[in-house]
């Protein structure tokens, strides 16, 4: 993939649109803050499939240069005052997944004020003007924004359908799709600032659509809601330090990984690489599914699960061909998510996930609001007594891993992808691809990657790598071909001392803006 040289700031993004509407805010004198929030609220208007102001939850990794540090930022839902761990058992997935139960208080406008506030340098009306144009005039919608919104009109109710697309009618590729309602509320949080969508007639008028269907979410659910600043987990990896947020995150268990696969030399073969990703991916999952979920709530080990003693223990595991023991589940995961990465020249950078679960979320739109839904709820173990397990004013276990890597203390390389649960074992592969192999971020996403969850087969998508393993471990060694392993990887990676930025996506030069 190429690299795309960049002066004074970079944006990455899976929109253009997101991508441009940031690099504009550093060239107004904006931060990488700053343009990470604008880039969002784009994302938010121009791909709803895939996040939307009704979002259920993000999670952002950031270098603060005034600060000289790394710092985390948790703005995840939590469960309904009303939820009870045994609402959905005994009944089909498909009622946490869609509809009326499986939603949450959108935490997303919060959020990103907060990353606004904390350490951006403009007004939330400035960074959310270019998302209020697109919402008010539209703009050509895609084939996939197309089909998405086909899919919507035939399996959501009315309401939702309506509260999208007044007419009832999914836009066709290329025609213009205008969001007035949005763009409405949008224009509200410039005039009257981010607060009022959680208090007051906004959060009456979320909750009593979502109960008149049979919903549990209440006004005060909104209250709950509060985004969470932190000391981000981190590893040391080659001469660099790597870091991803806390749990309910993905990270600790990218980061896992990454720390028993540095107790093995860098140069070793190919196959032997690989092989011991999906091995000591296998123990890291079996670890996760049977221990985490949120901290708030439950006691998760995370200075144990990277210490050098259990990575070494697991690595001699793994040499001894000792199969990792699996004892817990985890929610189903959706690969409809956002990664968009920020860099300027001041020295903060930015690297933030965000999603709506599954493609269009939960399904429930709200009327005069243009306001698409996650399924935030579907993201819990649904079974009680567990890690993950429901409980009221709880945040769900996700897979979203958002990742700072630093050298000599100063930002090197922000990147990150959506992808569901695959995000986890590639955002590792990311983090080895550029501090032990020395990749750029463009030639680490050539490289071929793996997934395991499970004692299931490994997926890989290269078919000679799964021959060469087959032969080297034997014919039943489980691992096989699999295409579409995790999403399009974003990613910023800058020298501390050098002049330029090398800025790549998975979808192109495209989604890459310079300034």
């Amino acid at each position: 993939m190429k690299d795309v040289v960049c002066r004074d700031g970079a944006v990455v993004s899976p929109s253009p649109y997101a991508a441009q509407a940031g690099a504009d805010i550093l060239r107004k004198g904006g931060n990488a803050m700053d343009a990470a929030v604008a880039a969002t609220l784009v994302e938010c208007v121009t791909q709803p499939s895939n996040v939307q102001i009704g979002g259920y939850g993000g999670t952002a990794v950031f270098y603060s240069a005034k600060e000289k540090t790394a710092l985390s930022l948790d703005f995840d839902g939590y469960a309904p005052k009303a939820a009870t761990p045994d609402m959905f058992v005994g009944k089909p997935a498909a009622v946490s997944e869609r509809g009326y139960l499986g939603v949450v208080a959108p935490p997303i406008v919060r959020g990103l004020n907060a990353l606004l506030e904390k350490h951006g340098t403009m007004s939330f009306a400035d960074v959310a003007a270019e998302a209020h144009r697109l919402a008010e005039e539209g703009f050509p919608a895609t084939t996939a924004l197309a089909a998405s919104l086909s899919t919507l009109v035939a399996q959501a109710d009315e309401d939702s359908v309506r509260a999208m697309m007044p007419d009832g009618v999914a836009p066709s590729e290329g025609e213009v799709y205008a969001q007035k309602d949005l763009a409405n509320l949008i224009g509200r949080l410039r005039r009257e600032g981010p607060e009022v969508f959680y208090s007051g007639d906004i959060p009456r008028a979320i909750a009593s659509a979502v109960r008149k269907h049979g919903g549990i979410l209440d006004e005060t659910d909104f209250d709950v809601v509060q985004p969470i600043f932190g000391e981000p987990l981190s590893v040391n990896s080659g001469d660099c330090e790597v870091f991803s947020p806390c749990p309910p995150s993905g990270g600790l268990t990218s980061l896992e990984i990454l720390n028993m696969m540095n107790l093995a030399e860098a140069d070793m073969a190919e196959t032997d690489r690989y092989r011991l990703f999906i091995e000591a991916g296998r123990h890291a999952w079996a670890d996760r599914l049977g221990l985490l979920g949120d901290p708030l709530f439950v006691d998760v080990p995370m200075t144990r699960l990277l210490s050098q003693d259990h990575a070494e223990a697991i690595f001699k595991r793994v040499q001894a061909g000792e199969a990792a023991r699996f004892g817990g589940t985890d929610a189903s995961g959706g690969e409809h998510t956002i990664h968009l990465v920020t860099m300027d020249k001041q020295g903060n950078a930015v690297s933030l996930t965000a999603t709506q679960g599954m493609s269009l979320g939960s399904y429930v739109a709200i009327p005069g609001l243009g306001l698409l839904l996650g399924n935030g709820m579907s993201r819990f173990d649904l079974e009680p007594g567990r890690p993950n397990s429901i409980a009221p004013g709880k945040r769900m276990l996700h897979n979203m891993c958002p990742l700072l890597i630093t050298r000599g203390g100063r930002p090197l390389c922000v990147t990150g992808l959506p992808g569901g649960r695959k995000i986890v074992n590639v955002a590792a592969l990311m983090a080895y691809a550029i501090t032990r192999l020395g990749s750029t971020c463009g030639q680490a996403m050539e490289m071929p990657r793996f997934h395991v969850e499970g004692p299931e087969d490994a997926l890989l998508d290269r078919e000679d790598l799964v021959t060469r393993l087959k032969a080297e471990c034997g014919a039943d060694y489980p691992v096989k071909l699999a295409s579409g392993i995790g999403g399009a990887v974003a990613g910023i990676i800058r020298e501390p001392d050098a002049p330029d930025m090398l800025a790549a996506s998975s979808f192109g030069s495209g989604c890459v803006a310079s300034v």
